[in-house]
């Protein structure tokens, strides 16, 4: 009888303990499996990561190696010569390129004549041709192409040159424009003081021709 209750202790003992060891393997491996998904989404994580910096920022530019340094130079005043670099682009057509370039240029020289003169906003008295421009003004020019977030576009640039000649019939221009400035309001104030003469005579007449009027109106009733 004793022997019976020890055995059956002892089934029972090993039947807890097979329980014991089959809900540790079940949870160790629950908890390889949750350990190797974490892993998977690091490995994933990590490539996605390497995938999108193998796709360059939309605003990286890359310029080419033979793109010359006087592009990046600033405004030179030298022996009463200036010079100052205008750069368009980039741009997604060579012809946008160039058409921002002629209109960049023509306001940076804007910007130079109203510094000359200490004026702004007055650089419409000197008027220069695109023709001016290629022929007398420019110095260096370059076209090339530059990366931007991976695609191809374009650049153009020039360095304009003002000689002491140039800046001299610049500052000749403008006196005459201050000349002709002071003629027109002389004749402005001379008109304005005419017809401010003439519209007082006028009033003054016929304030005398009233009274004219009036006293001849007098004398006949009288």
């Amino acid at each position: 009888m004793y022997d019976h209750h020890c055995k059956t202790r002892l089934v029972l003992a090993a039947l807890v303990l097979l329980g014991c060891t089959s809900g540790m393997s079940a949870a160790d491996e629950r908890t390889a499996k949750a350990r190797d998904q974490t892993i998977d989404d690091q490995r994933t994580e990590v490539g996605q990561d390497l995938k999108e910096l193998s796709v360059p920022p939309l605003d990286h530019v890359v310029y080419p190696e033979s793109r010359p340094e006087w592009i990046g130079n600033p405004v030179h005043e030298r022996d009463n010569v200036s010079t100052f670099v205008v750069v368009s682009g980039p741009c997604e057509t060579r012809d946008e390129s160039l058409r921002a370039l002629k209109l960049m240029r023509r306001a940076a020289l804007s910007t130079f004549i109203e510094n000359v003169v200490g004026a702004l906003g007055s650089a419409g008295f000197y008027q220069v041709s695109d023709k001016r421009f290629d022929e007398e003004l420019t110095q260096r020019r370059y076209s090339g192409e530059v990366t931007v977030g991976g695609m191809t576009q374009y650049e153009d640039a020039v360095e304009i040159r003002i000689t002491e000649s140039e800046r001299d019939s610049i500052l000749d221009a403008w006196k005459n424009t201050e000349v002709t400035q002071r003629m027109a309001m002389l004749g402005v104030v001379t008109v304005g003081g005419f017809l401010t003469l003439v519209a007082s005579s006028a009033v003054f007449g016929i304030a005398i021709r009233r009274r004219e009027r009036k006293l001849y109106s007098t004398t006949e009733s009288a």
